[in-house]
């Protein structure tokens, strides 16, 4: 999220003394998470191997009824992947729930936020109870974002934002983020030890 400040929104209902918890591992700090190429060549059984209980019955949950994830179970599991390096820290506060990024391009020229985007802020904000749902809508919803500040142009024709890579940026650590989940999902659990 270079080159831009971030607006934080905390969605989530943690109390202020537990957010140390949350902070990025250190493990990984600039990346790259784990990607889909990575978990077809046989990555996703060692990551498997070294979740706990509580984060495999998490992914259980979410292979089974992926509507019933609380946020503070998907918050322990995308902690526990960044923590052993699966997860970047860059990628891990991109798709954090509790503090909720959203990049404002630089301080002579923040970017506006869109209608569009208040009301996506809005409903994810509810916590739809489906991580990878959430994630797809927040990658779809910058994207979009994206390719509007991308198209805006100034008086004399020329870009009015310099650099809008943040916004995708962020979209790209929610597209990895929810394939690392998806393959660990295709994953057998409890018998990766």
């Amino acid at each position: 999220m270079s080159g831009g400040v971030d607006c934080i929104v905390n969605n989530t209902g943690v109390p202020s003394s537990e957010w140390g918890k949350y902070k990025p591992a250190g493990v990984n700090p600039d990346g790259p998470s784990v990607d889909f190429s990575d978990l077809l060549s046989g990555k996703k059984q060692e990551i498997a191997s070294k979740l706990t209980d509580g984060a495999k019955r998490t992914l259980q949950r979410l292979k089974a009824n992926p509507n019933s994830i609380s946020k503070r179970d998907w918050m322990d599991l995308t902690h526990e992947l960044n923590a052993m390096g699966a997860i970047s820290d860059l990628d891990y506060q991109g798709t954090n729930m509790m503090f909720h990024l959203v990049p404002l391009g630089d301080m002579d020229n923040p970017y506006p936020t869109s209608a569009d985007m208040r009301d996506t802020l809005d409903r994810i904000n509810q916590w739809p109870g489906n991580p990878l749902d959430y994630l797809d809508q927040w990658a779809f919803a910058l994207k979009k974002w994206g390719a509007g500040l991308s198209r805006e142009r100034n008086p004399d024709g020329t870009p009015k934002y310099k650099d809008v890579s943040p916004v995708y940026s962020q979209a790209a650590a929610c597209g990895r983020v929810s394939s690392l989940i998806k393959g660990l999902l295709m994953t057998d659990l409890w018998t990766s030890k």
